[in-house]
């Protein structure tokens, strides 16, 4: 098994002593665990991910969501399995669930990078879904809304009766206000993948949503693949002496906020070979004061992910002062807007973008370094004009 790799990962979350414990006293739970063939055709294997792992018993999983300094178990039955005696507080999921309601259009990216988007029978608003088909089954009236700006309606929930529900949440998230569907046996499961600090680590949770559905086979295969192809194109940009500099987001509420070092967004930026002046802060996301952002971006050769504008237009209508930017006056301003939905609410860049970083990789590396993917057509990614 993989407990110590999994927890070693955590390393900057808690103590090594901690680490060590929280390992031992998993090994001690799962000593219980049957030690025969099991059935499985295959096992996933966590390389990238930190907030989740997956053990392997004869005749069922575990899944644990781990959460900072604890760990929420689940047990994954296969139908007829009797429930084992270990996690006594584990919600159990029947597997392979066949029916889902998702609360994020990246469930549905999930689902559908293990070809299993045909389970999902509900989702929290309908309308920012890009997937073409899910949106097909949303206008045939198989996929029902059951909430909207995060009210989720819970009657709606109980009357599909789904396997699961999938949350997007914080890992404390409390269950209890789900209490009356997990007491009507539908289990409901908190997904953490957004706080993942990698794009690797976002994209191996289609191995979470492989093991629910029995395709770990399949999402190896695909997300070996993926990964190959992703540290092939971040390998082209080590060793460039000459790095572009990189101005990312716009003004809310009149705070500019950048990603930080923790977030995968500034990784990505310097991965494809960019200049990003916050890569070594130790939070996800900062503000800067404005003054700040319009000196570094007299200078910063390119503007990438400016918020919900398509076209330079736009972004001047906001402030006239960008037109003072490098990125303005030279038309370097790309925003990954480039795959909308008919209604021009759904952005497949938050949807399938998040299971294929390996895309939204080549897709920047040929904005900042174009003579490196000469072959590259851009996918998420579109120059605003």
């Amino acid at each position: 098994m993989r407990l110590f790799s999994a927890c070693l990962s955590f390393s900057y979350l808690a103590s090594i002593a901690w680490l060590l414990s929280a390992c031992e006293n998993r090994q001690q739970q799962e000593e219980t665990f049957s030690t025969g063939q099991t059935p499985w055709t295959e096992e996933v294997q966590i390389n990238y991910a930190q907030g989740f792992d997956i053990s392997y018993a004869a005749d069922y999983k575990v899944l644990h969501l781990i959460q900072g300094n604890d760990t929420t178990h689940y047990l994954l039955l296969p139908e007829g399995t009797a429930r084992p005696d270990v996690y006594p507080n584990a919600q159990p999921i029947d597997i392979p669930i066949r029916s889902l309601v998702a609360l994020s259009t990246t469930h549905v990216a999930l689902a559908d990078f293990v070809n299993a988007d045909s389970i999902i029978v509900g989702l929290d608003n309908t309308q920012y879904v890009y997937d073409p088909e899910v949106r097909a089954r949303i206008e045939a009236g198989e996929i029902t809304a059951v909430g909207e700006s995060g009210s989720l309606n819970q009657e709606m929930v109980l009357a599909l009766q789904p396997d699961l529900l999938m949350v997007s949440g914080m890992p404390n998230t409390d269950l209890q206000k789900y209490q009356a569907l997990i007491s009507s046996d539908i289990p409901v499961l908190i997904n953490t993948e957004w706080m993942e600090s990698t794009a690797l680590g976002k994209a191996e949770w289609v191995k979470l949503m492989a093991a629910l559905v029995n395709q770990e086979e399949l999402a190896n295969q695909k997300f070996k693949a993926i990964a190959k192809e992703f540290q092939r194109i971040a390998q082209l940009t080590i060793s460039l002496s000459e790095k572009p500099k990189v101005l990312s987001g716009s003004p809310f509420q009149g705070t500019w906020y950048v990603p930080g070092g923790k977030s995968d967004r500034s990784k990505l930026f310097v991965q494809a070979g960019g200049h990003w002046p916050w890569q070594d802060s130790s939070v996800v996301s900062m503000p800067v004061a404005f003054e700040n952002i319009y000196a570094y971006g007299l200078g910063a050769d390119y503007w990438l992910n400016p918020g919900m504008y398509n076209s330079l237009d736009e972004l001047l209508a906001k402030d006239e002062r960008f037109a003072d930017f490098k990125s303005i006056q030279n038309g370097q301003v790309y925003n990954h807007n480039r795959r909308m939905s008919p209604n021009g609410k759904g952005n497949d860049f938050y949807e399938s973008g998040v299971v294929n970083p390996h895309r939204v990789l080549a897709d920047l590396t040929y904005i900042l370094h174009p003579d490196l993917l000469p072959e590259h057509a851009l996918y998420y990614y579109q120059q605003l004009k």
